[in-house]
């Protein structure tokens, strides 16, 4: 068996797990279509299967599987002595048999509480199972077993669920509280916090401004020092002088 559809079949198992509740051991539901492909395959049910899941398994049928296989003659003798073999999980139609296909329906729904994981050859029952979210298909090709992905259905509640699912179980929100409450930090307890309160006014902005006369510095004038006569007289006589020096017939 390839390591490539082991790891198929995980990745299968674990999306079950997680978003429908999946758990071992499995609940393998086969009818009449499936023992014989595996007759003809000569496929070991209990023990491929087994394998092939990674983990413990419970195969079972129904009264109307077993009693359908059986009135189809001698052509499935074989599947019938193969799906007698296996755990009879009730019905409710031991009174009045319905066909393979119809029981199963009936048995996987409403939410498939039971987390059956269906292995049929009936391709119109495949196709009605696959627009029902939740129910896993296994079928035989040749003589290998194949495990299907997740139907878009079973894909597109899935996200639903996890939409509208809150992420903390109770037991980690009864922690938080206890661990709020050991720190002092309770829902009706209010944390002790200073108010800011409105400080005054600037000392610098409330000063008054300076007015344009104390602004504005007067300029000094410069005080004029009277000259006196002998000042006058001193200048004419240099004056002569240098008349007198340039020109002599003065």
């Amino acid at each position: 068996m390839k390591v490539k559809r082991l790891k198929h079949s995980k990745r299968v198992l674990a999306f079950y797990e997680q978003n429908y509740g999946f758990r071992k051991p499995y609940n393998i539901l086969v009818d009449g279509t499936f023992t014989l492909a595996a007759l003809k395959g000569q496929v070991d049910i209990l023990v491929q299967v087994a394998k092939y899941l990674g983990g413990d398994i419970q195969v079972a049928t129904t009264h109307c599987a077993l009693r359908e296989c059986y009135q189809l003659g001698p052509t499935l003798s074989g599947a019938h002595k193969i799906l007698k073999k296996f755990k009879r999980h009730k019905c409710g139609h031991e009174n009045s048999a319905l066909a393979a296909g119809d029981c199963i329906r009936a048995m996987v729904g409403d939410g498939n509480k039971e987390h059956y994981l269906v292995a049929t050859q009936d391709k119109e029952l495949i196709q009605e199972l696959r627009e029902q979210a939740g129910i896993p298909l296994m079928y035989i090709s040749g003589c290998t077993l194949f495990l299907e992905s997740p139907s878009y259905q079973s894909r597109g509640d899935a996200e639903e669920k996890l939409k509208n699912q809150d992420l903390l179980s109770e037991f980690e929100k009864e922690t938080i509280k206890q661990l709020k409450a050991e720190r002092g930090e309770g829902e009706d307890k209010k944390l002790n916090r200073k108010r800011k309160r409105p400080k005054g006014p600037n000392p610098l902005s409330c000063k008054k401004k300076k007015s344009d006369s104390t602004e504005t510095k007067k300029k000094k004038k410069k005080k004029k020092i009277p000259k006196s006569d002998n000042d006058v007289a001193l200048k004419s006589d240099t004056v002569e002088t240098v008349a007198t020096a340039v020109h002599p017939e003065l």
